[in-house]
C-alpha cells in the first residue's frame, strides 16, 4: 500500500520539479518497500552525490506513520528546507517544520547530521526506529573524527586555586613522560608508539584521576575499552600530546544498528567495503541494490605502462617524474597527480613547477584550464565536486595506508595478534575504496587513468585492484609516452 501511495504522491510532486533522473520512480518504489518492512538494506548509487533522490525518501517517510530518522549532511538538510518544504506541503502533507523536525499528527521525521546524532548522549538508547542513513561511504571517517580523543598539555591543569597542588603533581608526571618520549624520538618522525608498561602506567594514572575533568574521564573509559593510543611530539614547543581512537570504529555504534531498522545509502557505485565492514560484526544486510546515476556511464581509459619500477627501487622517484612530464605533454585539460606520500607529492609538484610554472598547483582549487594539480587522495575526494573533471589522473603510488601513522600500525598489530590477514582485511580494502572514489569522475568523460606503481602488474593483489576499476577499457600505449 505504501508503495502505491508514495508513487502517486511522487508523480504529483515531480510535475513541478526539474528532476531528470530516469530511475527516480523505480527508486521511489524500492525505498517505500524498504521503509515499510523491518529488513536492512544497502542502496548504492552515485546519484546520492546530488539532490535528485531526496523527494522519494521524504515522501515515503511522511506516509509511513512511524517515528523515523533521516541522517544526511547539513547542506542537504538546508536544501530540503529551502526548496522542498513548501512543495511537499502543497501535496497535502500537514506538518510543522521546527528544529529540523517534521512533526506530523501521529509521528515525526527527524533530519539530522551524523555528527549531531553521535553528539546526542542518548543515541544508543534508540529502539525500533526506521533510520535512513545517507553518506554511509564516509562512515569510517565520520566515526574516527567523532570518537578520537586528543589530550593537550593545557588539559593537565585547571586555572583554579584549589587545584594548585594537583596541577603541580600532574605537570611532574607530564614532564617525566616527556623526557622518555623525546629520548625515543626517531629522526623525521614525530610519533611515538607506547609500549605495554607505558600504556599500563597511563591507564592507572587516568583511572585514579578520572575525577579531574571530563577529558580525563573519557580517556579512562577509552583505555579501559582497549582503544589505540599514541603520542605526538611537538619539536617547536618541546611538548607532547596524547591521542586515542577505537581500533574498530564501527563497534561504537553496533548497538544502534542492532536495535533499529536501517536503509543505508552509499554514493559509491558499489560499496563492497561497507558490506564487509558489517560482516565483521555479524551484522547482515538483507538486500543490496545498485542504481545507475543521472549521467551516461562511460568506460575509464586505463593505462598501466609495462616494466614499471617497484616503489622500493632507488630509481623509482626519478622514473615517476620523467613519466609524468611525458604524460603532461600536449594535454589541454586538467591533469591530476595523486599521492598520499607527502614527500613524493611535494617533490613532483616542485619539479613539475620548474618546467610548467604557474600551471602546477599543490592542493589548490584550479581556476582556468590546462592546469596540473598535485594532491593527496583525501584532499581530492573532499574537493572533487568543486573541480572540473580531469582529462587524466596519474597515480604514482597506490593508496595503501601508511604504516608510519600510529593508528595504522596499531590496527595491523591488533590483527596479527588475532591471526587475521591484516593486509587483505585492512590495508587492501582501504586502498580499494580510496581508488574507487578518486577515479569515479572519469566515468563521466571516459578520462584516462594512468597507474605508475609497478605493484599493479607484479603483485596478485595489484592486478585485483585493477580488475575492480569498472567499467574500464585497457589501452596499450599513450603518445608521446611510448
Amino acid at each position: 500500500m505504501l508503495e502505491i501511495l508514495s508513487h502517486q504522491y511522487l508523480k504529483n510532486f515531480l510535475r513541478d520539479q526539474s528532476i531528470k533522473w530516469e530511475h527516480v520512480y523505480s527508486f521511489g518504489r524500492i525505498t517505500s518497500k524498504c521503509i515499510a518492512n523491518d529488513s536492512t538494506y544497502l542502496i548504492n548509487s552515485e546519484i546520492f552525490s546530488s539532490n535528485e533522490w531526496l523527494p522519494p525518501i521524504l515522501i515515503s517517510l511522511f506516509l509511513k506513520e512511524e517515528d523515523s530518522i533521516f541522517i544526511l549532511p547539513i547542506e542537504k538538510i538546508q536544501f530540503i528546507r529551502q526548496f522542498y518544504i513548501d512543495s511537499l506541503k502543497n501535496l497535502g502533507f500537514n506538518f510543522i517544520f521546527k528544529n529540523n523536525q517534521l512533526i506530523f499528527a501521529n509521528h515525526l521525521v527527524r533530519l539530522i547530521t551524523i555528527q549531531d546524532l553521535l553528539n546526542d548522549p542518548n543515541f544508543l538508547n534508540l529502539r525500533n526506529y526506521r533510520i535512513v542513513f545517507s553518506g554511509i561511504e564516509d562512515i569510517k571517517e565520520d566515526l574516527t573524527n567523532h570518537f578520537r580523543i586528543s589530550l593537550l598539555k593545557k588539559d593537565w591543569t585547571k586555572n583554579f586555586k584549589e587545584f594548585e597542588l594537583i596541577n603541580q603533581r600532574f605537570i611532574k608526571v607530564y614532564d617525566s613522560l616527556k623526557k622518555k618520549f623525546f629520548m625515543r624520538k626517531v629522526l623525521g618522525n614525530n610519533y611515538v608508539n607506547l609500549d605495554e608498561k607505558e600504556i599500563s602506567f597511563i591507564s592507572n594514572f587516568f583511572h585514579e584521576n578520572s575525577f579531574f575533568s571530563d577529558k580525563f574521564l573519557s580517556i579512562n573509559k577509552a583505555l579501559s575499552q582497549g582503544w589505540a593510543c599514541w603520542v605526538k611530539l611537538n619539536d617547536a614547543n618541546l611538548d607532547w600530546n596524547l591521542y586515542l581512537q577505537p581500533i574498530d570504529e564501527l563497534s561504537q555504534i553496533k548497538e544502534l544498528i542492532l536495535n533499529n531498522k536501517f536503509v543505508f545509502l552509499s554514493a559509491l557505485r558499489k560499496d563492497n567495503f561497507f558490506q564487509m565492514y558489517l560482516k565483521k560484526h555479524s551484522l547482515d544486510i538483507d538486500l543490496v541494490i545498485n542504481f545507475k546515476s543521472n549521467y551516461e556511464e562511460k568506460k575509464i581509459s586505463l593505462y598501466v605502462p609495462p616494466n614499471q619500477f617497484l616503489p622500493n627501487n632507488p630509481l623509482f622517484t626519478n622514473s615517476i617524474l620523467d613519466k609524468c612530464k611525458k604524460l603532461i605533454l600536449f594535454r589541454k585539460g586538467l591533469t591530476l597527480v595523486l599521492s598520499d606520500s607527502i614527500d613524493l607529492k611535494i617533490y613532483l609538484a616542485t619539479e613539475l613547477a620548474s618546467n610548467y610554472g604557474k600551471r602546477v598547483l599543490l592542493e589548490t582549487i584550479p581556476c582556468g584550464k590546462n592546469k596540473i594539480l598535485c594532491s593527496s587522495f583525501d584532499w581530492w575526494i573532499m574537493n572533487s565536486y568543486l573541480i572540473q573533471i580531469p582529462e587524466q589522473i596519474i597515480i604514482p603510488l597506490l593508496p595503501i595506508p601508511n604504516m608510519t601513522e600510529p593508528i595504522n600500525a596499531i590496527k595491523v598489530s591488533h590483527k596479527k595478534k588475532l591471526s587475521q590477514d591484516w593486509f587483505r582485511d585492512f590495508l587492501l580494502p582501504e586502498a580499494r575504496m580510496k581508488l574507487e572514489r578518486s577515479v569515479s569522475p572519469l566515468r563521466k568523460n571516459s578520462g584516462k587513468l594512468i597507474i605508475l606503481d609497478g605493484r599493479v602488474n607484479k603483485r596478485n593483489w595489484g592486478r585485483l585492484l585493477l580488475q575492480n576499476i569498472q567499467p574500464s577499457k585497457q589501452i596499450n600505449y599513450m603518445l608521446p609516452f611510448d
